[in-house]
């Protein structure tokens, strides 16, 4: 059977700016790394990974390693756990650098599938060039989203991760995603971090996933908290947030099939 190479693009940064606040400790979501990936390779897909500067990638946000990202299940963490460190021998702690993908036409041909993880940090330098010092979309992020777009191959991002297609170009005065259906971390989700004692994350970020994306013209969705939510327009899926994790992976495998029979 058919498999193919999906191309994981991982943020290395280990703070996200803050307005009121030089900064937040923050890192890759666990479960919107790991979750959506399991079943991949369960079906034997090659998965390999780039950042910004092909740095070590091994930052995990310690948020998310909290129970209530697991519905309180210590065998569910656990076994992500014992998944990312398969991520590691699969190259995680060795990410190729982006513009070097770019640069290798054959090499940048041969993935099938992208797929942005969630957590914060990459709105930092996946989204942005360098966030804490300006607002200028990553032209090398801009440039991997439109090989996957022009070539109909399959963009898979969650949470934080999907505010990381508006670095994408447009065309023709028109965004590339522009009128896709999408969805990404809700606005309520990010206000309990932000401002509930119990999650306090002592400050605000200077923007957010959803009126990012909606200023460059995606038709953004959520469903409540705790409620699963994946979209898929095109050549596009995304998920809301953790909740949806499980259901990105099952769904995501599913599409990776439709694509190899020719259908997506």
């Amino acid at each position: 059977m058919k498999k193919v190479k999906i191309l994981v693009y991982l943020s290395t940064v280990t703070e996200v700016p803050y307005r009121k606040a030089n900064s937040q400790e923050a890192g890759i979501f666990l479960n919107e790394l790991v979750k959506p990936l399991m079943p991949l390779y369960e079906a034997g897909h090659q998965i390999d990974f780039i950042s910004r500067h092909g740095k070590t990638s091994a930052i995990v946000d310690k948020a998310s390693f909290n129970l209530i990202c697991w519905r309180f299940s210590k065998k569910q963490r656990e076994k992500s756990l014992d998944f990312l460190e398969k991520l590691y021998e699969l190259g995680m702690l060795n990410p190729m650098k982006v513009s070097r993908v770019l640069k290798n036409q054959q090499l940048l041909s041969s993935y099938d599938v992208l797929f942005i993880p969630g957590g914060q940090t990459s709105i930092t330098d996946v989204l942005y060039k360098n966030w804490s010092k300006n607002f200028l979309y990553n032209k090398k992020t801009g440039e991997l989203l439109l090989h996957f777009h022009q070539n109909n191959k399959i963009t898979a991002t969650i949470g934080h991760g999907s505010a990381t297609l508006a670095a994408a170009p447009s065309i023709e005065g028109r965004w590339i995603y522009s009128g896709y259906k999408m969805t990404c971390v809700s606005m309520l989700a990010q206000r309990l971090v932000e401002d509930v004692s119990f999650f306090n994350s002592g400050g605000h970020m200077y923007d957010y996933p959803i009126p990012i994306l909606r200023r460059r013209g995606g038709i953004v969705q959520n469903l409540l908290l705790g409620k699963s939510l994946v979209i898929e327009d095109r050549e596009l899926i995304t998920g809301q947030d953790s909740t949806s994790a499980d259901e990105l992976g099952r769904k995501l495998k599913n599409k990776i099939d439709k694509y190899l029979s020719g259908k997506v």
